[in-house]
């Protein structure tokens, strides 16, 4: 009789723990739509979902990358403690490094934390920063070279270093890490605007003025107030 009951009470206690572990995971896409739409309120319910989840799982690499990726969100649309915020977040970051370790988004996320840091700072306080921030972004794009966001950050990053001796700025390096990010997609518009931006830096000022023309009449662009913002604070600087 024993033996009968084993195998089905071992399909029972299988069933039960898949569907227990299915219920108690985070909800990925639902936290990526909160913290996507660029409101405070709806970011920190994200942030107030992945706390809540990560108090019973504190081990998720996944929420733990969200949770980083949610601080930053929030920390550039906050006027304070924007610091305090964006250390909590990279701190979920670096956990999430330890728990996923060959997951790419881990890495991006402590990188561009690091980033918000040592723009908060200022770069002249923050560049003991700057090369692990880079090592992050390549480690990320060891893991996974289509990672198109890690192009478009190590763009930003030679962009705005200081070049050689200070630091690894490098006019060169930021013009091809945007326009890796732009072949890997090339409708995205944060994308183009770095490519602009590089290429500017770059001494072509009339092909970044083109890009920018184009965003500036992209239906799209008026679905994101704040980098339509951006590109119009770019366009008034390069046509001064």
């Amino acid at each position: 009789m024993l033996r009968r009951l084993a195998f089905p009470l071992l399909l029972v206690f299988t069933l039960v723990f898949a569907l227990s572990n299915q219920a108690s995971a985070v909800d990925v896409q639902g936290i990526e739509d909160l913290i996507h739409s660029k409101e405070v309120s709806k970011i920190q319910e994200a942030i107030d979902r992945l706390e809540s989840h990560l108090e019973q799982q504190p081990n998720d690499g996944e929420a733990l990358w969200l949770a980083a990726k949610a601080y930053l969100y929030f920390g550039d649309r906050i006027t304070d403690n924007k610091e305090e915020v964006y250390e909590k977040g990279k701190a979920y970051a670096e956990a999430a490094t330890e728990h996923l370790p060959n997951s790419p988004h881990p890495h991006f996320w402590q990188a561009s934390l690091m980033g918000r840091i040592g723009q908060t700072r200022g770069i002249l306080s923050s560049l003991f920063m700057v090369r692990p921030m880079k090592d992050a972004l390549e480690r990320a794009l060891e893991l996974d070279e289509q990672y198109a966001d890690a192009h478009w950050v190590l763009s930003q990053l030679y962009h705005q270093a200081p070049g050689f001796p200070v630091s690894i700025g490098s006019k060169k390096s930021a013009l091809q890490y945007a326009e890796r990010a732009v072949e890997l997609d090339p409708d995205n518009l944060e994308y183009l605007l770095q490519l602009s931006v590089a290429l500017e830096y770059n001494g072509r000022k009339n092909e970044a003025i083109t890009i920018l023309d184009d965003l500036l009449a992209n239906p799209a662009l008026q679905d994101d107030p704040e980098l339509k913002k951006d590109v119009e604070t770019q366009y008034a600087v390069f046509t001064k």
